[in-house]
């Protein structure tokens, strides 16, 4: 145990996180997550091993790190394994799984789990004094967290009433803060808008994520990854290296039509400063022809592979060539392999050769060094799912 804990601070250290004084072992030391939550310091990691716990936790305000035992091992297999389920919540207005609400820096980390059963919380929207029900999985807000390495799947956000206007965000919903979305795959959730990953006046960065399967956008259309303005206009939300497939926004069910219902299956921007590079877009529907939509001028879009094209350098519309459909790794024939940006700083991970030169690529990335469009690309790519 001295080993792995002496480990897990070397690895911590290593990805930008001040070494923490201690480590809270779940079950070992404390029976569940939010117990050991609660009794945590700032800089301290909360180590859940692998289980169903069946709980909705709270980070409080504490910049800990709370994480499944994939922080030691580095094997995808624990995150299948390490199981937050928020299906039974004290409460069903306070129902996303892990709520991040309480003006958390970029030291809190949430690492390694699947994530599932959330059905949102219900929470006042600052900017328009209206109740939504958000973030059934995960609701940020006023934070800088960083989300990596989960599976976030099959929750959702969908229940209104006469007062709450609407729901959104069945996977993650965060606003008014600077998180870090990446490595994570976001699956088979379901929101009124923004099945998968909703940003509200946000500076997020979201990369080399897995956004599949999700539905939705009946209210305010998307159901990949839906963005509402920014933080500031300094600020700009980053969205690259992303994998989004399969997403579907439909107006079936709809409670009445908005302009923007049942569009953007793929991205959908309302108002939005935004950096968007080096993703794949592909297979995602609508109600109308567009992989992308927009209210007011759209974002820049520069090297990205989308269905039915988009104007910009570097897009392209020829398909992807995934090798499976479940992982989305690409062939090595797919247009996508070496299609991203050509400058060093988004280069694929190399494999350590002898002599002069980048090389090739390291798994799971393919062909040279030059940036892979979406998830398996750039300077953080990794395997995500076993």
């Amino acid at each position: 145990m001295i080993l792995r804990a002496a480990l897990l601070v070397s690895l911590l250290s290593l990805s930008g996180v001040a070494a923490v004084p201690r480590i809270r072992h779940v079950p070992g030391e404390y029976p569940t997550v939010q117990a050991a939550i609660d009794s945590a310091a700032d800089g301290d990691t909360v180590l859940v091993a692998p289980g169903r716990y069946v709980e909705n936790i709270r980070l409080r305000g504490k910049n800990i790190v709370v994480g499944s035992e994939y922080l030691v091992t580095r094997d995808p297999s624990v995150i299948a394994r390490t199981i937050l389920d928020g299906s039974h919540p004290r409460h069903p207005d306070t129902a996303s799984v892990v709520l991040v609400v309480d003006d958390e820096d970029s030291t809190a980390v949430i690492e390694g789990f699947t994530i599932t059963g959330g059905r949102g919380t219900v929470w006042l929207d600052i900017h328009n004094r209206n109740h939504f029900r958000e973030g059934g999985g995960i609701l940020c807000e006023h934070a800088a967290v960083r989300i990596r390495h989960n599976i976030i799947e099959d929750n959702e956000a969908i229940a209104v009433d006469s007062a709450v206007v609407s729901a959104g965000g069945g996977g993650i919903r965060c606003g008014d803060g600077e998180p870090l979305i990446e490595q994570n795959v976001v699956r088979r959730n379901r929101g009124l808008y923004g099945g998968g990953i909703v940003l509200n006046f946000a500076a997020a960065t979201v990369r080399n994520n897995l956004v599949v399967g999700n539905s939705g956008g009946q209210d305010f259309g998307g159901s990949g990854i839906w963005v509402n303005n920014h933080l500031s206009r300094r600020l700009r939300n980053i969205i690259e290296n992303n994998t989004v497939v399969g997403n579907r926004a439909d107006t079936v069910g709809a409670r009445r039509l908005r302009s923007l219902s049942g569009k953007g299956g793929g991205l959908l921007f309302r108002e939005v400063t935004a950096t968007v590079r080096n993703n794949i877009i592909w297979g995602n529907t609508q109600q109308d022809s567009a992989q992308v939509a927009s209210l007011a001028a759209a974002p820049s879009l520069v090297y990205n592979l989308v269905q039915g094209g988009w104007p910009g350098t570097g897009n392209l519309a020829r398909a992807p060539l995934f090798a499976d459909t479940v992982r989305y790794y690409l062939t090595g024939r797919s247009p996508a392999v070496d299609a991203g940006l050509g400058a060093p700083q988004f280069n694929d991970r190399a494999v350590p050769r002898r002599g002069k030169g980048p090389g090739r690529a390291a798994s799971p990335a393919r062909g040279t060094v030059r940036n892979d469009l979406g998830a398996y690309g750039g300077p953080g790519s990794e395997v995500l799912l076993p």
